[in-house]
């Protein structure tokens, strides 16, 4: 079973699109780093609720980590190569945020619940049903991915020949990819697409509290690190 279909905290997916564009805003604008960890925890928080501990933990040390690093004042003095690898942590560290809000966003939403919340407020066909795509895609070219590297691991075959290693990863990665594709292309000619009308959707989503919570502490803890 898809773990994104048993998460506690229901958030509405237009929620959480609406609280990735804010964290958006930290790239262009310096915020405090106690207020920026603290928005670290609150997400890790969420992942720990919604049972996946491992990916709870892991996005708390890894910032931490990012944190530790010097950033690009302490490397004026530094060989330019070194500079150069260490500047990759800092740019990292700068895009952690939107990523690790972006990564609940995927984590906890299906696309059933994405095409019944932008139904619920209008938003086109033309965005609504590309994003649906997406998120149909690319979990299954994952789950290819994994059966791909599976049965080479069998076969025995490994990196210590990486020109091998890239023939038999790619080509069948570029026939699933196709086929992926096509199956998606299937499932959206039988529901319509071509000829849009009104549909009554089987997942019903709306705002709640927790839509609500989710919003304001993300707001006053980016308006905490702007004060601060």
């Amino acid at each position: 079973m898809d773990n994104r279909l048993t998460y506690n905290v229901r958030v509405n997916p237009v929620t959480k699109i609406f609280v990735l564009i804010l964290i958006g805003f930290t790239l262009l604008k310096p915020i405090s780093e106690i207020f920026l960890i603290l928005i670290v925890l609150f997400y890790s928080i969420l992942f720990w609720i919604n049972r996946d501990r491992k990916s709870a933990v892991k996005n708390l040390v890894v910032y931490l980590l990012l944190c530790k690093m010097p950033n690009l004042v302490n490397l004026s003095g530094v060989h330019p190569i070194v500079k150069v690898f260490l500047s990759v942590f800092f740019i990292a560290k700068i895009f952690y945020l939107p990523y690790l809000a972006g990564k609940y966003f995927v984590f906890s939403s299906d696309v059933a619940s994405i095409i019944s919340s932008m139904d619920m407020i209008k938003i086109p066909q033309q965005v609504s049903v590309p994003l649906s795509v997406v998120f149909r895609f690319f979990p299954s070219f994952k789950q290819e991915q994994k059966n791909i590297r599976m049965a080479m691991k069998i076969r025995g075959i490994s990196l210590k020949n990486p020109i091998k290693y890239l023939e038999y990863v790619m080509i069948p990665l570029l026939i699933v990819s196709c086929t992926i594709a096509d199956d998606i292309a299937k499932a959206a000619e039988t529901k319509c697409i071509a000829k849009p009308c009104k549909k009554e959707r089987y997942y019903k989503v709306g705002f709640g509290i927790y839509d609500f919570l989710y919003v304001a502490i993300i707001i006053l803890l980016l308006v905490g690190g702007l004060i601060w």
